[in-house]
């Protein structure tokens, strides 16, 4: 069992608070107990594609969910949709290379169940046809109710401008990667000294072209990602 903790969050962010916590990816972490998640109340966007998890339980604390991607789970059940409903901000969810997912009426599914939803894996939502719908599995009773609220012992902190991360094709692409922290996954390694930006050194124009050989690996959801990537590090220099 590979556990989320504190000290994973932490080293990913580099903040000093859970509470400040908005933006997370942790993809290809093997993870499947992320039962801290209810230590995140603020928390946004959050990538776990490529891990271990069989359920969606721990995602009900975090009220203010917008972005939840969980490509290449283990997430049989679609009953699990049930812990999702009381998340009212939650408007991308991406289920795709779950067991789940292969019920042929998945999407009609999660669509009803989650009516707020705008985009469901690689679909708008408005381009489902919920005419195509059967009956779907059969809830195993009423969806659970929220997590009671607890006033925090803090004040809010002022927060910055966090966006969501890129992510990528897990076979030879840093997926669903978004540079969290300053840190990157361990498929890619990046040389002593990085990309400075403005140089023209051997080693960055070597990354240059790294880059541009794997962007023709990506498909379109995935350069959707990397073209937010690199708009947050051009409007932060």
């Amino acid at each position: 069992m590979v556990v989320l903790t504190e000290q994973i969050i932490k080293g990913k962010t580099r903040l000093d608070k859970l509470e400040e916590v908005k933006n997370l990816n942790l993809w290809g972490q093997d993870l499947d107990d992320c039962s801290i998640l209810a230590k995140l109340p603020n928390l946004e966007v959050l990538s776990l594609s490529v891990n271990r998890l069989s359920s969606l339980k721990d995602f009900r604390h975090c009220a203010k969910l917008q972005e939840l991607y969980l490509r290449k789970n283990d997430v049989k059940d679609l009953n699990e949709i049930q812990y999702l409903v009381h998340l009212k901000d939650l408007r991308v969810l991406w289920l795709s290379d779950n067991p789940c997912a292969e019920d042929p009426h998945y999407k009609q599914f999660v669509v009803r169940m989650l009516p707020n939803l705008q985009k469901l894996d690689n679909d708008d939502v408005d381009t489902i046809n919920l005419d195509a719908a059967g009956p779907g599995p059969a809830l195993n009773g009423p969806a659970p109710a929220p997590p009671a609220p607890s006033a925090p012992p803090y004040a809010s902190p002022p927060y910055g401008d966090h966006r969501p991360q890129s992510r990528g094709s897990p076979a030879t692409t840093p997926s669903d990667q978004g540079v969290i922290g300053g840190t990157t996954p361990g498929s890619v390694s990046r040389p002593t000294g990085g990309f400075s930006g403005g140089g023209g050194g051997r080693s960055s124009k070597n990354i240059l072209y790294a880059v541009m050989a794997l962007l023709g690996e990506l498909d379109d959801d995935d350069l959707v990602y990397v073209r937010r990537e690199i708009e947050q590090r051009l409007s932060n220099r």
